[in-house]
Order: C-alpha cells, then structure tokens, then sequence
C-alpha cells in the first residue's frame, strides 16, 4: 500500500483498464484488479449468492442489476447454466469491462449500459473511478462515511491504508445515464419468469423495488437485495417481499457489521 503523502495532490480520474485472473484461472477485464479480488472473494463464497441461483431452471431469467464488472452474473451462470442472463450496468468503464467478460465467458449472456430505477428517463451517476463498485444514484455522505469507516475497521486497517482508501473513495465524477424499469425490461424483452432478479445499486434498491408492477411480482421467483438500512428501509422491504409471499432471509458480510449494508434473500420455492 502505497504511502498517502505519495500520492498527488490531485488524484487522476482517467484510470487504464485493468485483467484480474480468479482463482480458477479465468481472467477478467476490470476497472480495479485490487477491487475486483476482493469482490469476487466476497461474492463466491457468501452462501446467498451461491443459494440464489441454485435451481434455476432453463425456462427462467437471471437478471444483475447492478452488475458492475459481471462477477456476480460468472458465479450465477456457473450454478445455473443453462438459465438465461441479462446483466444492467450503467457506469461506462464497468460496463465495458461487463461487456467483455460476458462475450469471453458467457457469449448467450447479454450486457446492458442502463441503471434500474422507478420510472424511465436520465439520471447522473456519482462515479468512483478508484472503488467503482461504490458508483451510485443516490448521494449520502453520511453512509458512506458509516460503511468505509466500518469496513476499515472490521480489516484492521493501519493509518496509513485508511487515509489512502479515503483519498481515492472521495474522488469522483458525475455521468449522465438512462435509467429503465424492470417492467419495461420484463416487456420489451420477453421476460415470462424471473428465476433470479439480482439487485446491488448502492442506495437505490427501493426504487429498483417500485419500478416492478403488481403483474409481474407473480413471475419472480427470488430476489437477492444488497440493501442500505437508512431508516428502517430494511424492515420495510422484508416486510413487502414477506406481504408479497416471499420467505426473506437477513444476513451481513462480516466487513460490514457496524454499517448499513445487509443482504436480504427472498425465496418462493
């Protein structure tokens, strides 16, 4: 790790893309090598990733909102492979990156340059080029603040890592995007069944939630949800899934526990 008063004054925006090879010896196109590790650690061996797509049969859709680079969507085809995948992204570097990997691992699988929101029409990305995973919709500095400080306490990290990780969590740029709904995408691509609707949008999870109508709850069979409990949003999303007939399930990654993040999974099978 490289010492904070090393670094320049002003961090650059423009990062080079980068290759991340995964313990399987597959290698991935990535915004950051050192994040997109750390992701895939994260998400292969959390049990609701590998649980969400247990299952999943040939006839239904696995659908990544939020796919960032595509990891999560590599673990999903690789416990349902012959299951259909779209995959929506709308930060332009990870969506490229999210393009790739798709046609180099999983050339059925379809990438897509949107965000997922409530209702159709534009939207401004707050980027983070150095921890691209963390680009969202939806400002907070105080969770951001509550989940950074969290995790760098739950890895022990030295004074010296902190100061780094903050410089480069504070550098961003704004992106205009479009944003859809998974009604349109339901309809626009011939969705009938949802076997796994996948959602990781830091902050915008209850809009991804409303832009669902009530016809098409019926054909979604599992949601997985990264979900920032900022006042009560947690209970009130297990208690609409719960309503709607779906079996939730709360849990934390342990890098979280002090923050808001939790993962909710919701099962009707």
């Amino acid at each position: 790790m490289p010492n904070p008063w090393d670094l320049p004054d002003e961090l650059p925006t423009d990062l080079p893309a980068a290759r991340c090879e995964l313990p399987d010896g597959r290698t991935v196109s990535a915004v950051q090598e050192a994040e997109a590790h750390t992701l895939w650690e994260e998400i292969s061996s959390a049990a609701p990733y590998r649980r969400a797509a247990e299952g999943i049969a040939a006839c239904e859709t696995i659908i990544d909102v939020g796919a960032h680079i595509g990891l999560a969507s590599l673990l999903f085809a690789q416990l349902a492979p012959q299951s259909r995948l779209m995959a929506f992204e709308p930060a332009p570097k990870a969506y490229t990156c999210l393009d790739e990997n798709l046609a180099r691992h999983l050339p059925e699988a379809t990438a897509y340059r949107q965000a997922l929101g409530a209702a159709p029409g534009k939207s401004e990305l707050i980027y983070r080029p150095y921890v691209a995973s963390a680009s969202t919709l939806y400002a907070d500095a105080e969770d951001d603040t509550r989940n950074l400080e969290a995790h760098l306490d739950n890895i022990g990290a030295d004074i010296q890592t902190r100061e780094v990780v903050r410089r480069t969590f504070d550098v961003t740029q704004r992106i205009p995007v479009e944003v859809t709904t998974l009604t349109a995408v339901m309809a626009e691509h011939g969705v009938d069944r949802v076997g796994l609707l996948k959602v990781d949008v830091e902050r915008g999870e209850l809009d991804v939630l409303h832009g669902i109508d009530p016809s098409c709850w019926p054909r979604i069979r599992r949601v997985l949800l990264e979900v920032h409990d900022i006042d009560g949003r947690l209970g009130r999303i297990v208690s609409t899934l719960t309503g709607l007939g779906f079996r939730a399930a709360v849990s934390q990654w342990g890098v979280y526990v002090g923050g808001s993040v939790h993962l909710v999974l919701a099962e009707r099978d």
